[in-house]
């Protein structure tokens, strides 16, 4: 009997499945927070033929985080979840703007996987963290 899974992607690093000999598999609720991440890290006219996918979180590395900048980007992050991943909802995102670093932009995304199978859902969250090379 095979397992049935409601959701699949491409593993975006590529990595190898050994046990099959092919490109490794994000499954259900994985294949949500690699495609959440997707979109936070795309700047917006990097994907071809859909220029408003992406955040472009790159653009505020060497800029100092305010809370006027973190509103501005928590809006920018759930307005592409909202229209590029519908199988999740954001809840809250948490900048720790009290613990700055000049060289280093890091934020935790809250979000709920909405299940298509009933009302099951699941709370998630995940770490973006950016950090600039000297």
């Amino acid at each position: 009997m095979t397992e049935q899974y409601q959701y699949s992607d491409f593993d975006m690093n590529f990595t190898k499945n050994e046990f099959v000999e092919d490109i490794s598999i994000k499954r259900d609720w994985n294949s949500i927070r690699q495609s959440i991440a997707n979109i936070i890290m795309t700047t917006p006219g990097e994907k071809p033929f859909n220029p408003d996918f992406g955040v472009g979180i790159y653009s505020l590395l060497f800029e100092p985080l305010d809370n006027l900048e973190a509103a501005k980007l928590e809006r920018d992050i759930r307005w592409a979840i909202r229209r590029h991943e519908p199988r999740a909802e954001v809840t809250s995102i948490d900048f720790g703007i009290d613990n700055i670093d000049a060289n280093e932009l890091s934020f935790i995304v809250n979000f709920i996987v909405l299940s298509g199978r009933g009302s099951n859902t699941i709370n998630d969250s995940l770490k973006i963290s950016l950090t600039k090379v000297r």
